[in-house]
């Protein structure tokens, strides 16, 4: 299988635009991809922890601990094992500082580049409440490409037969907004309130062609 080039600013998944009507190509792209990148996990999260430190170069987080070194420059294995040595694990509650500042309306690059465009609401709680989590518009289409997947795994294992129909129930939630005017929901409903699901055809017409075929 020929390799695949890892992204993090474009979608992650590649589609096949010779599909036959029904969704089969897209399927096989999707699933193809998702069983290579999982057989290479190592080589490919090493890529992607790179593109991740060089892309969000300058954020106010990691610059106590990255920003003496030009990172630029560096391979992804030298990379990887100088964040390994340098950067602690970190829990939600050393994010929180940041992100309470993010919802009270501060844009400055605190944790990414990228402009965080909504906060999404964790399923789980601590001590009774849910934590907010930064969204940007990579955010919203990594969440499609996972919904995509999983339909094109369901598809493969349940099949259905030629002229059926599946009923799919989607659950959203109320938004509510911050004091920095950044709306508040799941990230189920910030996808499919996103530009990428309303703009993006070829997810919804294989999503389509996975309920029909």
């Amino acid at each position: 299988m020929p390799q695949h080039q890892v992204t993090l600013m474009e979608p992650v998944l590649s589609y096949n635009n010779s599909s036959n009507g029904n969704g089969n190509n897209i399927e096989y792209d999707i699933i193809s991809w998702f069983e290579y990148v999982s057989q290479n996990a190592g080589s490919i999260q090493s890529q992607i922890l790179s593109l991740i430190l060089k892309q969000n170069n300058g954020v106010e987080y990691l610059k106590k601990w990255l920003g003496n070194y030009d990172i630029q420059e560096m391979e992804a294995c030298a990379l990887e094992s100088l964040f390994t040595s340098v950067v602690p694990l970190a829990s939600h509650a050393d994010f929180e500082p940041f992100i309470q500042r993010i919802a009270d309306g501060d844009t400055a690059p605190l944790l990414t580049q990228q402009p965080i465009t909504t906060l999404s609401l964790s399923s789980g709680t601590t001590e009774g409440r849910q934590k907010f989590v930064p969204f940007t518009r990579h955010s919203a289409q990594t969440t499609l490409q996972i919904f995509t997947l999983a339909s094109a795994y369901r598809s493969r294992v349940y099949p259905v037969r030629e002229g059926g129909k599946v009923l799919e129930f989607i659950y959203s939630s109320n938004t509510f907004k911050t004091k920095g005017g950044l709306t508040v929901g799941t990230a189920t409903t910030h996808c499919y309130a996103s530009e990428e699901f309303r703009n993006n055809k070829q997810h919804k017409s294989y999503m389509v062609a996975a309920l029909k075929k």
